[in-house]
């Protein structure tokens, strides 16, 4: 059975820049504030424990304590140390002046990014696999010729809307990891986050068929999500993976999302780079500059735009310098999540997994890409230079490639 959705807009969501100096709670112009829910950073080097105390004080001593909750998660790997919570005016004024505070940003919701060949395979994965271009864009028929190590021994953290981990594409290789949504059953409801794993290591329509996928759950219903719970998964998966000896190197992070500009998830991203995980994330889908969206504007992410199969860039695509590559993101077929079903998506949700898969294939296959940093120049080293059509002014002309000969 197979199902048509076209996610043109893929999932997206508003970030409010970072306030200085002064707090605007009631800025709701853009509908999708959450009223008194900040995200605060927190300078490197400082007793985090400490301000965590004072913070609390502060809110516990406010005359207007009993409308809020005060703080609710805490985050805290690497160079990056933060928290968020939701606070009267009062203490977010007082949390503001503290010396401690390098940014508080308001949260903001998120609405929903030996040589084997199979055949019959879906467009993208022929396109990966081939420096010719494609004949069609025949959402299945195509041949995709890949190394058989296939990703094994590698881990992609997908943050996205839950993956149905006990599809039988899987056989066995997806794992439930973290739920960010306390009251939210641990499911994909919204079937975005299955066909972004799909793409990544499902046996039909995987980049790389061997790799795990760990499911972390930050989006619930049909596409809600807020700043603070993809920094939350970010989080988890940090600790995770460095807990396991040898993991951080073979793993990678996939956030098909694109938010406003924000200063705590960039940092983040960034952090989570700076302990050995790689961030690969879609470019957004407005047909603008990269720049414009986190966490595509990290310095440290793997952005990446989409393409049709004929090498056009997407008409809905982000370009620009912070796009880094691109990959197939229009009529993709994948997983549901519902077992059997096909779904055919489009959107730079579905070219960002074709770069993790790929990402993840390339570490099982070669030695030395053990640092983010490695990993993206390896993958810009083998892409296909100078084929993409329109991609977009200040965008670099790559066109994703495994390196098969």
């Amino acid at each position: 059975m197979q199902h048509l959705r076209i996610l043109g807009l893929g999932i997206f969501a508003l970030v409010a820049p970072t306030l200085a100096g002064t707090v605007d709670p009631l800025d709701l112009q853009d509908g999708d504030v959450i009223p008194g829910k900040y995200i605060v950073s927190l300078k490197p080097e400082i007793d985090v424990k400490v301000h965590l105390d004072w913070v609390t004080g502060v809110h516990r001593r406010s005359l207007a304590r009993c409308k809020t909750v005060g703080l609710e998660k805490t985050y805290g790997f690497g160079a990056f140390n933060g928290y968020a919570g939701e606070f009267d005016d009062d203490t977010i004024a007082q949390i503001l002046s503290n010396e401690n505070v390098l940014s508080v940003e308001q949260d903001r919701v998120a609405r929903l990014t030996s040589v084997t060949q199979q055949t019959n395979a879906p467009w993208g994965l022929e396109s990966l696999s081939s420096r010719s271009p494609l004949a069609n864009g025949d959402l299945r028929g195509h041949t995709y010729s890949y190394d058989s190590t296939a990703g094994e021994g590698t881990f992609a953290y997908v943050l996205d809307s839950g993956v149905l981990t006990n599809n039988s594409e899987f056989s066995g290789r997806a794992i439930k990891g973290y739920n960010t949504w306390d009251t939210e059953p641990f499911e994909d409801n919204f079937g975005h986050g299955t066909h972004v794993a799909g793409t990544i290591a499902s046996n039909t329509y995987g980049v790389a068929k061997k790799a795990t996928i760990i499911d972390v759950k930050v989006v619930r219903g049909l596409g809600y999500s807020t700043v603070a719970h993809v920094i939350d998964g970010i989080n988890w998966v940090v600790n995770n993976a460095t807990g396991t000896p040898g993991r951080a190197a073979k793993s990678v992070i996939n956030m098909s999302l694109a938010f406003s500009p924000s200063t705590a998830l960039n940092n983040a991203v960034d952090a989570a780079s700076a302990m050995g995980i790689l961030s690969v994330v879609g470019a957004g889908n407005d047909n603008a500059l990269a720049s414009t969206r986190s966490p595509a504007s990290a310095s440290t992410s793997l952005t990446v735009g989409a393409v049709h199969w004929n090498r056009t860039r997407a008409s809905f695509s982000n370009y620009g310098s912070c796009v880094d590559i691109f990959a197939p993101g229009v009529d993709v077929a994948s997983l549901w999540n519902v077992e059997g079903v096909e779904s055919v998506n489009s959107g730079t949700s579905m070219s960002s997994p074709h770069v993790a898969g790929l990402a993840l294939y390339l570490k099982g296959l070669e030695d030395g890409l053990d640092s983010p940093a490695d990993t993206v120049a390896r993958i810009k080293e083998l892409a296909t230079p100078d084929v993409v059509v329109d991609a977009g002014i200040g965008s670099p002309n790559l066109l994703a490639y495994n390196g098969i000969a």
